[in-house]
């Protein structure tokens, strides 16, 4: 699903996993980094659009701030994803056995 230009993924998605029972192929930390890799590309090219605009070399400024709003918003998903990875794992710590 892709809302304002962010893609929104499915957990069965992001782990690798295949409809209807098939395994994936990928490992969760395979995926993470990948994950990470696509989300530090995206700030890089929102930095480096923005840097076009000011020493003049580009005169696209909507594009420049399509790019560092793709970049805030994909920054706040993988703050938000954290935060409910760290919650769960606090959860899980304090559970007794």
């Amino acid at each position: 699903m892709e809302i304002g230009g962010v893609q929104l993924r499915l957990l069965s998605d992001i782990d690798g996993q295949k409809a209807e029972g098939e395994k994936g192929t990928k490992s969760f930390i395979e995926t993470l980094k990948k994950e990470l890799e696509e989300l530090n590309q995206t700030v890089k090219t929102a930095e480096i659009k923005s840097v076009e605009i000011a020493s003049g070399k580009s005169e696209d400024i909507l594009g420049a701030v399509i790019a560092a709003t793709e970049a805030e918003l994909a920054v706040k998903a993988a703050v938000q994803i954290r935060n409910k990875v760290v919650q769960t794992y606090q959860t899980f710590i304090h559970m007794q056995v």
